[in-house]
């Protein structure tokens, strides 16, 4: 084997990196869709922070979810469902405004 050979291979440091960031940006991948057609005026950039964000507060909430059980378990489970209606919500509703 040349001294080059493992670089050229699956163990390649690209590769690896891009074998870790896949299920990073499956979930990022997962929340922009639905997202893209709502605010119309929003740029990629936007959407994608956006998106990104919405599965960090959703991955920070996950911690103290499994950490407790029932009635503080449904109270764990409700503030990252608040956090994410409130940075979700002036977009969607200035481009979207109820009743239309």
């Amino acid at each position: 084997m040349s001294p080059g050979a493992p670089w050229n291979g699956p163990d390649a440091p690209g590769a690896m990196a891009q074998e870790h960031d896949a299920p990073h940006a499956a979930p990022i991948d997962r929340v922009e869709a639905p997202l893209t057609p709502f605010p119309p005026a929003a740029r990629t950039e936007e959407i994608t922070r956006t998106s990104r964000t919405c599965v960090g507060i959703h991955k920070g909430g996950l911690e103290p979810l499994l950490a407790h059980e029932d009635a503080e378990r449904e109270a764990c489970a409700r503030k990252p469902k608040n956090t994410l209606f409130r940075h979700l919500g002036p977009p969607l509703m200035d481009s979207y405004p109820l009743g239309v």
